[in-house]
């Protein structure tokens, strides 16, 4: 009864920790942290690990930054990885800094939804629902609702 019901709060832990990882763009939970995963589950992880680790940005670091602008052209960069990490396709990469550039970092619900009613690439609808969804249930700031994920899950 007791490792079941530890194995029940790990498996909460572990998705807590890939919406974070795919929400605000955290690294992607470690291989022996997701060991207890169906076996899909886990290749999909590697893969997506593989990914994470060759990402490169497209995006050029503003120049003589202040700490403000910085914190917000690291929130699109991680908004570019997730993607690319996330999605395994050539046009990827060059999607997701574009994305990455558009979105409203104040109104994701709001513009997620917008981007969703008139999509050009329709493989990037599951990321703007789980976006758009996350944004409806913890606010706006998704680095604010970091503690939600956890206790939501």
């Amino acid at each position: 009864m007791v490792r079941e019901a530890l194995s029940v709060v790990v498996a909460k832990v572990v998705a807590a920790a890939i919406a974070e990882a795919l929400v605000l763009g955290a690294p992607m939970p470690a291989a022996d942290a997701s060991a207890g995963l169906p076996a899909d589950a886990q290749k999909q992880m590697i893969e997506y690990r593989t990914r994470e680790a060759a990402f490169r940005s497209a995006l050029t670091p503003p120049p003589g930054a202040d700490v403000d602008e910085r914190a917000l052209y690291n929130r699109r960069v991680a908004v570019e990885r997730v993607i690319v990490s996330l999605f395994p396709r050539r046009d990827a990469a060059k999607i997701a800094s574009g994305f990455a550039l558009d979105l409203d970092l104040d109104h994701v619900a709001g513009f997620s939804d917008a981007l969703l009613r008139d999509l050009p690439v329709p493989w990037l609808a599951p990321y703007l629902n789980l976006l758009s969804g996350h944004a409806k249930l913890c606010g706006d700031a998704p680095a604010d609702a970091k503690h939600t994920l956890t206790i939501d899950q």
